[in-house]
């Protein structure tokens, strides 16, 4: 730093310039743009025991400083008196002290006079910058107001024109939507509400529509379309579309009704209904190519249970009239085991039992041949599987039945005892197969 008086560079600390006395005095020493400035002429008097109270001799001063501080030094301060050399003292010249005079007889001095109009830069107070702050708070405030006002005043003819938009591009619901933003500050409110009424029953038709109310969509669909004025919009055609699918819709749905119906009457066997349901269902001109074909596919499912049932019915006349005759085969073996009491002697009943166990006996297997034919394979081979099994039966307790005639003789051997035995044994077996043939004649 240098001093403004004598232009010589200032240590940091001192209130006074060591070269020629001016007072100084450091101002924002920790500021990179701190100065010294001199104190005011008023309080730069010096004390009695300051040495640089009044102007000095700046070249005696540097010479002192400098030059004879050189000259002052010994040759040799490691001399042979063993004794460690002094500094000599420096010869300062005696400070000459300036008696006080007034401003304007005052000779020109060494001191420094400050420039008034000089004077050190001082930052802005904290008034002035808040003051600055709130002008400028109050400035954007006033402009962010005033874009809002100005949005919200273009916001009514923005919505408009993109409901415009949409209504041209058949995007209803998005127009709905800016419809109903604008209607607040619209200037004619009752047109936007009559785009919005008109917009609402286009949206409750159609959601009746796909949700199946075909006559409800029909309703609001021919009213909406009476009610718009302009056939060419947009919004004229989507209704007219509507109104199509909705009547499409609904004779689809009427002929998938009865269709379904026809083929309960088939699964229920009521054919005759099915087949007359078909017929009303074929007769409509209006029927697409898949309808037909859905038409035809039914038939098809009547003919083949038709058939069946036919060919259920005549299986069943049959087996009605196949019945019929082993019934009458029946009473005709009944007739015959009438003589079985009649018969004289053990060896004639012997003889007529025998002849009654074969004709039951093969009139049973001719109900099982038919029953071969009449069941489905699961069930004869069930019936097959039971009637082996009871033919084991019957042959064990035919012979347990001889055995218990054997035992009402003393010699088993003779014939009386044997055809005793065989009378038991066959009599077992006819009365056994009889029985077996009134059973299987119920599952006929």
């Amino acid at each position: 730093m240098l001093c403004k008086n004598c232009g010589k560079e200032l240590p940091v600390a001192g209130k006074f310039c060591p070269f020629c006395g001016a007072p100084t005095e450091i101002v924002g020493v920790n500021d990179e743009t701190a100065v010294f400035t001199p104190i005011p002429e008023e309080n730069t008097t010096p004390k009695a025991d300051d040495p640089f109270g009044s102007p000095i001799d700046t070249a005696a001063f540097d010479a002192a400083m400098q030059g004879d501080r050189r000259a002052a030094q010994p040759a040799d301060p490691l001399a042979d008196t063993g004794e460690t050399p002094q500094m000599p003292p420096i010869d300062v010249p005696p400070v000459r002290r300036a008696a006080p005079q007034s401003a304007s007889t005052a000779p020109r001095t060494t001191y420094f006079e400050p420039d008034p109009s000089d004077r050190p830069y001082k930052k802005p107070s904290k008034g002035a910058k808040a003051g600055v702050i709130a002008l400028v708070v109050v400035l954007v405030v006033a402009l962010i107001g005033g874009g809002v006002w100005f949005a919200m005043s273009r916001r009514p003819d923005e919505n408009i024109t993109a409901a415009e938009k949409y209504m041209e591009r058949a995007k209803f619901d998005d127009a709905l939507e800016a419809y109903q933003a604008a209607l607040a500050d619209a200037k004619d409110p009752s047109s936007i509400q009559l785009q919005i009424d008109l917009l609402k029953s286009y949206q409750q038709g159609r959601d009746a529509v796909e949700s199946g109310d075909y006559s409800s969509a029909l309703a609001l669909l021919t009213d909406l379309k009476n009610r718009i004025t302009d056939t060419t919009s947009p919004l004229y055609d989507a209704v007219d579309e509507l109104i199509t699918q909705a009547n499409q819709k609904q004779s689809e749905s009427k002929f998938a009704a009865d269709l379904q119906q026809a083929v309960d009457y088939i699964a229920s066997d009521k054919l005759d209904a099915a087949a007359g349901q078909l017929d009303a269902l074929a007769s409509d001109g209006s029927l697409t190519s898949e309808q037909k074909k859905q038409i035809e596919d039914v038939r098809k499912t009547l003919t083949e249970k038709q058939d069946a049932a036919k060919r259920q019915e005549e299986t069943a006349q049959e087996q009605a009239k196949q019945k019929d005759a082993f019934v009458t085969q029946i009473d005709q073996l009944e007739e015959f085991d009438k003589k079985l009491s009649s018969a004289s002697s053990t060896a004639e009943q012997l003889e007529l039992t025998s002849s009654s166990f074969d004709a039951w006996d093969t009139l049973l297997n001719s109900m099982y041949d038919h029953l071969q034919t009449s069941l489905n394979a699961d069930a004869y081979a069930s019936e097959e599987s039971q009637y082996k099994d009871w033919v084991k039966e019957r042959d064990t307790g035919a012979e347990s039945a001889a055995n218990d005639a054997l035992k009402t003789f003393d010699d088993k051997n003779s014939d009386e005892a044997k055809t005793a035995a065989n009378l038991a044994r066959t009599s077992f077996k006819q009365s056994y197969t009889k029985s077996r043939c009134y059973r299987v004649l119920d599952k006929m």
